[in-house]
């Protein structure tokens, strides 16, 4: 998918590289080609793809300079929903809708809305990577460039999607004070994808013998 090399970051510090020894890869989800009203993945992606497309995809990166230079609120919304791919995270679906979910991924991502400048989204982005309680395995600057996209590791065993999302909510207010978009808890949540050469991914995607970091 990835044909040109940015920088991307790699792996912070030991801890974070022997929890991801311990930690086995998450299943597929759907991608979706934009515009946002496509309801048909194009196909199944994994972590490792999704990385790369966020980091080396060159349409992304021009997509992401060319939304962030719109000032105007409604065009810029119009020209994100026009021209950002987008990625079901917490599973494989048929259709872009609930009930039409295939297998769940083991994956959440919560959105985090206007954060702040960018040394307050790299002291948030720090802290969520250090969680000591959810393993992160994409960390990114949503495609505005004030927000956070936080992709970890559910167990479904414990509960369902919906009660997950509930927990972390609150876990999320009362660990870091801050709220994360309510549209997570569906279980069909899309999230564009920008490109964003700083794009966290959890170390274990680096052992793949396909992945360049830098």
């Amino acid at each position: 998918m990835a044909e040109n090399i940015t920088a991307a970051s790699p792996p912070t510090n030991n801890k974070e590289q022997e929890k991801a020894c311990n930690t086995s890869l998450p299943g597929s989800f759907s991608f979706f080609r934009a515009p946002a009203k496509s309801v048909k993945p194009l196909k199944n992606a994994d972590v490792k793809g999704i990385y790369k497309y966020i980091t080396l995809y060159m349409p992304a990166m021009e997509a992401t300079w060319k939304l962030r230079c719109i000032k105007d609120k409604d065009e810029a919304r119009k020209f994100k929903s026009n021209h950002f791919d987008f990625a079901c995270f917490s599973g494989t679906f048929s259709y872009r809708k609930d009930d039409c979910l295939i297998a769940h991924s083991g994956l959440l991502c919560l959105d985090f809305d206007h954060v702040g400048n960018p040394m307050q989204l790299w002291a948030l982005r720090e802290k969520l990577i250090a969680d000591p309680y959810f393993t992160t395995w994409l960390l990114f600057t949503s495609p505005s460039g004030d927000g956070l996209k936080w992709v970890i590791e559910i167990d479904l065993a414990k509960c369902d999607h919906a009660t997950w999302f509930r927990a972390l909510q609150n876990y999320v207010r009362a660990t870091y004070g801050e709220e994360v978009d309510e549209k997570c808890s569906n279980v069909s949540r899309t999230c564009f994808l920008p490109h964003d050469g700083s794009c966290y991914v959890n170390p274990i995607i680096l052992q793949e013998p396909d992945v360049c970091p830098f």
